[in-house]
């Protein structure tokens, strides 16, 4: 627990300290996009989840933008491919996320052109597992996961008509995958996460890590 709020608070406090420079650095500005991740209507390919994920994209000088987005993780039953999927009886979780870009072939409307960057992500869920004993007692259990991940951005963001813009980005960098359970009390074999080798509900590990986004966004 200790562990899990010493990480939300940096990223908390590394995100407000980009968001407090790119305010210093607005006054010049007058540019911001309000986005929403396509990609998050596809679901999970972990666990049984999808999410909701929200954003926005603010001008800075120089050809520079702060962005980040908050997602909101819920349950799916219809989520996930089954040789890939981890059953769970329910996950709930966010993520947050910060990215810096910097526009190296700009478009002729602001925020437009190809982009590099940095980004940070961090990730919490909560999900129910069950088990059953060999009497055939039903045992629920929790399993609480944090993520941690840094990738290195590139995408191309275009005006499509009006205010409304279109934005591909890919990733690629490290994600830190720590899980635990409590209240399992049963020795019934656990779940590997696709595409990892990894204990679904116990251990940790380094890997590394792609990321995809497909973003509409609206400027205000």
């Amino acid at each position: 627990m200790k562990k899990r709020t010493f990480i939300i608070f940096c990223s908390v406090f590394y995100m407000a300290s980009m968001l407090a420079t790119a305010q210093n650095d607005h006054k010049s500005t007058k540019y911001c996009i309000i986005k929403y991740d396509l990609i998050s209507l596809l679901g999970d390919q972990v666990t049984n989840s999808m999410g909701v994920k929200l954003g926005f994209e603010l001008a800075l000088p120089d050809g520079r933008s702060l962005g980040a987005d908050l997602m909101y993780i819920f349950p799916c039953s219809s989520c996930g491919q089954s040789y890939t999927t981890v059953k769970t009886e329910k996950t709930k979780g966010f993520m947050l996320s910060a990215e810096y870009r910097f526009y190296l072939f700009r478009g002729k409307h602001p925020l437009s052109g190809f982009h590099l960057g940095p980004q940070l992500e961090y990730q919490f869920t909560r999900s129910e597992m069950n088990e059953t004993y060999d009497n055939g007692i039903l045992n629920t259990y929790q399993v609480y996961r944090n993520l941690v991940a840094t990738h290195a951005m590139a995408g191309y963001q275009f005006r499509v008509t009006g205010p409304l813009y279109f934005n591909p980005t890919l990733g690629v960098g490290l994600r830190y995958i720590s899980s635990r359970n409590e209240n399992k009390k049963g020795d019934d074999p656990s779940q590997h996460e696709f595409p990892y080798n990894k204990d679904f509900e116990t251990g940790a590990k380094w890997f590394p890590s792609i990321t995809i986004n497909i973003k509409i966004g609206l400027k205000l």
